[in-house]
């Protein structure tokens, strides 16, 4: 007689759990060893009999026979009752007794790759105290915390890799609707479109699935405003993480489904005590991080940081590890027809600035899970939103006919102040690469500059602030380094003057625009300190120094791995001792501000403005006689990230042309943008530019070029390189040369670079692509440092510099420099200043030479006005009319077309307009 039994229960793969839409196996055995047995496994999936499926003998062994028995892919949750059937002629039918197996939910796809996640992660939310990346399909790609990037205990251990994590590698949600769940990341499965709510940070995902109708709406934010969750000393626990998905089944009947989420943590990049564990009394899953000690302190990860994730209480959450550091939570839920059901996902963040601390989750998470379980999250939602629209209130309004214009600069300002930290200042050079997450002065102060421009200036006073703090952590060294950790701990040393010399510039640009003199008096030993390393004390460092023969100072360049007497480093540095000197003057420090400008004087006279001699080495200049135009730097090292002396490793004039040369007129202000020699420079870096395999003429590809680079055909494929950096700093100098020159094609062209950079954005508008939006092979910009002041920053500088709004708070001086090219009927801008609400709009029509320039505002206390209109092709002023007193008629310049006056106005209402042309 035959007996049969199930040898080994049924498995997925490798032995693992059965996952939905995956095939199964079980191992059936036989006795005795027969020719002429059938064997068969029957199944019921739930109620649903699958009848008997085949087996496929496998071997025999010790007197039994051994029979493979697949089992095709089933729904995940679905209950397994199965039993093996053996059957021989003349005999009677054997069944084994029965097994049960319960279908798991199935992981996302890729998990075995590298990165499940998309390589085009461009979203992010935040609430400037935890910074979260969301990819294209609304899964979460890792989290910045406690601050807005990298704090010098909480690093990934491959911070300096492009792909590196800091505490998550992926949160993806999924939905089984009678099948295997079909996570969100997987294209074969949903359609996806994502975009920002509105003028805020909080990001939504719209999913459709391709195999019923059922959509999901995923809304991703950080939270803000008051209704946010205490510690147990009642403190302030901003760390709270929310992802909200609406699910909506659109058809006639109900269905009900199951909801999961695949979590993947790496939490402090995954280098020490990590755990990740499911805490069943609180019902959540704990990713913990307890830090570990090593020798090397930049190494050394001293904090306890924990994150609990949880779904709200509308239903049992089930949880399952599925790896190390890899675990499922799900729950079933039920679809009505026409109905909408929520699913909320907390991941609420804990720190602790010591190692070992076990009362973290006690202390922080357990509090946070109760407010997640208790309170509004509609509420939080709207909250949140509301502390954007806030935000966004001083932003300026632009009056431009191309819309996208005004958007471009609301978005930038919002990715922009995610990258700034409330508490410390810091300001993440860019979340793009995880290399760019730490806080680099240059870009701290470019940022806050521009958020300064739009309406922020308490923005830039806490940078002064963080700067001011981080200075005394240099010693014995004098200058700023190269970068820092969001909390101002040196990550890297190299001395860049550059990054030193702007403090009393962006200083003096912060006075000008609040004249808040009590922070000039707070910060004034951080201005003395900048100007002492202006003058070339480093503190002793060998790579920064003045060469007193060229009358430049020597140090690292703004590319940070190239040594040299460079032509923008010293430009900063005139004027950052211009503007300490102009500041001490108004402190009354006459001679410290007569040293000061003496020495840039020196610098700016004979060490730039000097033309080199030609075939002489050693004596002093920037200007090559033969072309005409400014030499990016002098005796420039050629090893790589080294200084040195000796003369046969010293190149005495650099070759290539920089196209941050072009500052000496914007932003500076040290030369007027149609100096020839500034103008040659420019010429040869778009004829470079042009002459470039791959490259869009309309973009610029880097920001150095060789002049004698020889045009060579690229492939057809070959991936275009852009720097937006260096197309901004263009952009920037053609519209003060349309300014200073008049003629008008120059501001045609900036318009064209400008078109051709927001081809280029994203579909959230934060990063740039080097193919074009339509284009699936289209890749990430690479930029120097971060995108934070190459994209964001300077797309806010140069939309202000077109609409040309600013008020003199020192002066108390309103002024008006706009651009209004000739493809554009009007141009204007309204904003609130410190002195009231102002507003103008500037008109000509196509074709015409009548101008009208409108003004209103609302003053508070008398200001000056002064108006600077450049009008192409204006041969004469024409008829001038004003509604109001004032000197007519205006100074004007048939050159250029430019015209210039000034008036007084008293407090209370205006409504002003003059006509010329």
């Amino acid at each position: 007689m035959v007996a049969t039994w199930i040898e080994s229960a049924a498995k997925g793969r490798n032995a693992g759990p059965i996952r939905a839409g995956m095939w199964s196996a079980a191992v059936v055995g036989t006795h005795p060893i027969e020719d002429d047995q059938r064997v068969w496994v029957e199944v019921h999936a739930d109620d649903l009999s699958l009848g008997r499926l085949p087996t496929y003998w496998i071997e025999n062994k010790g007197g039994n026979s051994y029979w493979h028995a697949p089992i095709p892919p089933q729904a995940v949750g679905v209950r397994l009752h199965y039993r093996s059937v053996a059957e021989k002629a003349g005999s009677e039918t054997v069944y084994s007794a029965y097994q049960d197996s319960i279908v798991r939910p199935n992981l996302p796809d890729r998990t075995e790759s590298a990165d499940l996640l998309s390589s085009m992660t461009e979203g992010l939310v935040g609430n400037r105290r935890m910074t979260v990346r969301v990819e294209s399909r609304g899964s979460t790609h890792d989290i910045y915390f406690p601050t807005v990037g990298l704090r010098s205990s909480v690093r990934p251990k491959e911070g300096d890799l492009p792909r590196s994590r800091s505490h998550f590698r992926a949160i993806v949600g999924g939905l089984a609707v009678g099948r295997r769940l079909d996570w969100f990341t997987e294209r074969s499965a949903w359609d996806a479109f994502q975009n920002y709510s509105g003028a805020t940070n909080l990001l939504t995902t719209e999913l459709a699935w391709r195999h019923g109708p059922i959509r999901v709406v995923v809304t991703d934010l950080v939270a803000m405003g008051d209704n946010l969750p205490r510690n147990a000393d009642g403190g302030p626990s901003p760390g709270q993480y929310i992802k909200r998905y609406r699910l909506r089944n659109d058809g006639p009947e109900a269905r009900q489904a199951i909801f999961g989420v695949y979590v993947q943590a790496e939490v402090n990049g995954g280098v020490g005590d990590v755990g990740l564990s499911w805490h069943d009394q609180d019902r959540a899953l704990l990713a913990i991080n307890r830090g570990h000690g090593h020798s090397n302190r930049k190494l050394a990860r001293d904090s306890t940081i924990e994150f609990a994730l949880a779904l709200d209480p509308r239903g049992d959450v089930d949880c399952e590890p599925t790896g190390p550091n890899e675990a499922i939570l799900y729950r079933w839920i039920d679809l009505p027809p026409g109905e909408a059901v929520t699913v909320d996902l907390l991941v609420s963040g804990a720190f602790t600035g010591w190692r070992g601390d076990q009362g973290t989750f006690k202390h922080w998470l357990k509090p946070a899970l109760d407010w997640f379980r208790s309170t509004d999250l509609d509420a939080v939602e709207q909250g949140t939103a509301k502390e954007w629209d806030d935000f966004v209130e001083p932003i300026p309004t632009l009056h431009l006919p191309r819309a996208a214009y005004a958007v471009s600069m609301r978005r930038s300002a919002l990715a922009a102040a995610m990258h700034v930290d409330l508490d410390e200042g810091g300001v993440a050079g860019g979340l793009d690469r995880g290399l760019s997450a730490y806080c680099w002065p240059r870009d701290a102060m470019w940022v806050g500059a521009a958020l300064s421009r739009i309406g922020h200036p308490e923005i830039l006073r806490d940078i002064l602030l963080w700067l001011d703090r981080v200075r005394a952590g240099g010693k014995p060294f004098l200058y700023w380094f190269q970068k820092y950790s969001i909390d101002g701990v040196p990550e890297w040393e190299a001395p860049a003057v550059d990054q030193t010399a702007m403090i009393p510039w962006i200083l003096e640009r912060y006075y000008r625009a609040t004249a808040d003199a009590d922070l000039v008096e707070r910060v004034w030993p951080m201005v003395e300190q900048a100007a002492t390393v202006c003058q070339g004390d480093s503190g002793g460092h060998p790579g920064l120094f003045f060469d007193e023969e060229l009358n430049l100072v020597s140090s690292a360049g703004m590319g940070d791995q190239l040594y040299g007497r460079f032509l923008y480093s010293n430009a900063a540095v005139v004027a950052g001792l211009r503007s300490a000197a102009r500041i001490a003057h108004e402190l009354g420090r006459d001679e410290q501000a007569a040293r000061w400008a003496a020495h840039a004087g020196r610098i700016w006279n004979r060490g730039i403005m000097a033309e080199v001699a030609t075939g002489r080495e050693g004596l002093p200049g920037l200007i090559d006689p033969e072309t005409g135009r400014f030499l990016s730097g002098r005796r420039t090292s050629m090893l790589r990230g080294l200084w040195t002396d000796d003369p046969e490793f010293l190149a005495d004039r650099s070759s290539l042309v920089d196209v941050n040369a072009l500052a000496l007129s914007a932003p500076f202000g040290l030369l007027p943008a149609n100096d020839p020699r500034l103008m040659k420079t420019a010429e040869t870096i778009l004829r470079a530019n042009a002459a470039r395999a791959g490259a869009d003429g309309d973009l610029l590809a880097r920001a150095s070029y060789s002049p004698s680079a020889r045009p060579h055909a690229g492939r057809a494929d070959e991936a275009r390189d852009v720097s937006c950096l260096a197309t901004f700093w263009m952009i920037r100098y053609l519209i003060e040369l349309g300014r200073e020159s008049g003629q008008g094609r120059h501001w045609a062209r900036a318009l064209v670079m400008i078109d051709a950079l927001l081809g280029r954005l994203g579909p959230l508008g934060l990063l740039l692509q080097s193919g074009g939006r339509a284009q699936e092979s289209a890749r990430h910009a690479t930029s120097p440092g971060g995108i934070a002041w190459s994209l964001h920053a300077m797309m806010i500088e140069t939309m202000l510099g077109l609409v040309g709004l600013e008020y003199d708070a020192v002066d108390r001086r309103v002024c008006i420099r706009p651009v209004l090219p000739g493809s554009w009927p009007h141009t204007g801008a309204s904003r609130p200043f410190a002195c009231g609400d102002v507003g103008y709009r500037l008109e000509r029509p196509l074709g015409g030479a009548v101008h009208r320039l409108t003004f209103e505002a609302r003053l508070a206390h008398p200001v000056t006005l002064d108006v600077n209109v450049t009008c192409p092709g204006l041969a004469e002023l024409g008829p001038w009319q004003s509604s109001i007193d004032s000197p007519p008629p205006p100074d004007f310049d048939p050159r250029t077309g430019r015209l210039r006056w000034s008036t007084r106005l008293g407090a209370g209402e205006h409504h002003a307009s003059w006509t010329w042309g």
